[in-house]
């Protein structure tokens, strides 16, 4: 298990094993390991499970961030265009009462002409945790979240049935 931690955000990879056993050809009795890796970011109380649209999608953000952070100095720091976001609707709400909407935000700030990565977690319109990460700490966050994205690995599909056909 591999487990990063920055503040509230934290990623996590877990490996597990999975042994089956069949016979050959021969009918000789075989075992099979085969390692299921499952990836977890969390925001909060906003997983992103092994969900490569949006795994990718934050690390585009910070990606993006930090090329307007090494670009722009000074004065125009300020021009770091980013605004990007994950929207979760929850029909029954996390406590079961009410629908309810989750949106998760990746904006560029600046502070005394310095640049921030604002990362906030709004439920229902109202921000409920927030967090401001400068240029080490997206580095250091976009690392964590390429690796958990390089341990991703297809599901074995038994039965051959494509999205497309090739």
């Amino acid at each position: 298990m591999i487990v990063f931690e920055l503040g509230a955000i934290k990623v996590e990879i877990r490996a597990e094993l999975e042994r089956s056993e069949y016979k050959d050809a021969n009918n000789r009795k075989r075992t099979h390991f085969e390692r299921k890796v499952k990836t977890l970011v969390k925001f909060w109380d906003f997983p992103v499970r092994g969900n490569l649209q949006e795994l990718s999608l934050i690390k585009s953000s910070l990606i993006y961030f930090m090329q307007g952070y090494w670009k722009r100095s000074g004065k125009e720091a300020s021009k770091i265009d980013l605004a990007t976001e994950i929207i979760r609707h929850h029909p029954n709400g996390t406590c079961g009462n009410g629908s309810e909407t989750q949106i998760l935000n990746f904006a560029a700030r600046q502070k005394n002409k310095k640049s921030f990565l604002h990362i906030s977690l709004q439920r229902n319109g109202s921000i409920v945790n927030e967090v401001y990460f400068n240029g080490q700490e997206v580095l250091m966050l976009d690392v964590a979240i390429g690796k958990g994205i390089n341990f991703l690995t297809p599901t074995i599909d038994r039965q051959g049935d494509f999205l497309y056909d090739y």
